[in-house]
């Protein structure tokens, strides 16, 4: 079940989130002093422990998943640690604060590792009660759809929707192509950009992830885009292995994750993003917790508290 099924849309909701109306007053001051993503982006920066985590993917592969990867507990932790913290799932538009009401999370795919392979953008949809299973399931049933055959996305005759839009606008003139991004901004900026289009964007994501490391890279910080609702964007890097002096004077091998975030400020507290982050380094440490639905899928407060009647 999506957030907030059943909820019914006010004036000042959009189609693709609700109004954060119980906003405290330096969050509704923030959106005017920081006006854009390049002035509200943070930096997050830490590398997790995935000793364990290799052990448990390596188990997961001989039975209960095949060809379970890195990768998808990733997302799979990212998917339960918006179950927790649901906060991290809203967007600022035009100074105001809205909570997402879906978890859509985006990633890119090259059809072949070449220079002359092009991109292509997958963006499963997830419940907040998805267990690791029906996470992998969902990223495989998009990636299944994929024609790692050929290298170019306009010559694929199985392409994503979101790679025909693509090329759909890719064809229209230069001159016409600013009036037409301007366009789409203004609409985006009101909320009056149809769901058929936000459902196909990778710019209107709960989170975009990267794997640096798949090509031997390390992360990176990735900006946040202008255009759009995407709110953080995290990157993979390479795997670090160390050697570390335990106290009794024994060495062990640990096997580390660099990963990096950037997130836009505005959206809510430090709190809520410290909480978050620690959840998603506890869920990819050790994730046999993500086997099972969570306990408690946790509902964002959006609105002001109802006052009693004298």
């Amino acid at each position: 079940m999506q957030p907030f099924a059943g909820r019914k849309r006010r004036w000042g909701d959009r189609n693709d989130g609700y109004l954060v109306r119980n906003m405290d007053p330096m969050s509704k001051v923030v959106p005017y002093i920081m006006t854009t993503m390049t002035d509200s982006w943070v930096l997050f920066e830490d590398k997790i422990d995935i000793t364990h985590t290799q052990e448990f993917i390596r188990d997961m592969r001989a039975g209960r998943i095949p060809g379970l990867t890195l990768y998808q507990v990733i997302f799979a932790a990212m998917v339960r640690t918006v179950s927790q913290v649901p906060q991290i799932n809203r967007f600022e538009q035009n100074r105001r604060v809205y909570a997402r009401n879906h978890i859509k999370m985006a990633m890119v795919v090259k059809k072949g590792m070449s220079l002359a392979g092009e991109r292509t953008t997958l963006m499963p949809f997830f419940d907040p009660a998805d267990t690791l299973d029906q996470v992998v399931e969902k990223i495989n049933g998009e990636m299944n759809k994929i024609d790692r055959t050929v290298t170019s996305v306009e010559e694929d005759e199985n392409k994503t929707n979101f790679d025909a839009l693509e090329v759909a606008l890719s064809s229209i003139p230069n001159f016409l192509m600013k009036f037409v991004f301007w366009l789409l901004k203004r609409l985006d900026k009101w909320g009056l950009l149809p769901r058929a289009l936000t459902d196909l964007s990778p710019f209107h994501t709960t989170a975009f992830i990267t794997n640096m490391g798949s090509f031997g890279m390390d992360a990176v910080y990735h900006h946040i885009y202008e255009f759009g609702t995407l709110s953080i964007f995290g990157a993979i890097g390479n795997k670090e292995v160390v050697y570390e002096t335990q106290r009794d004077g024994s060495v062990k091998r640990r096997v580390y994750l660099h990963m990096k975030f950037v997130a836009d400020e505005r959206i809510t507290d430090g709190f809520s993003y410290g909480l978050a982050f620690k959840h998603i380094k506890s869920y990819i440490g050790k994730p046999e917790k993500l086997l099972d639905p969570p306990e408690t899928v946790v509902e964002d407060v959006i609105d002001k508290p109802k006052r009693k009647k004298k």
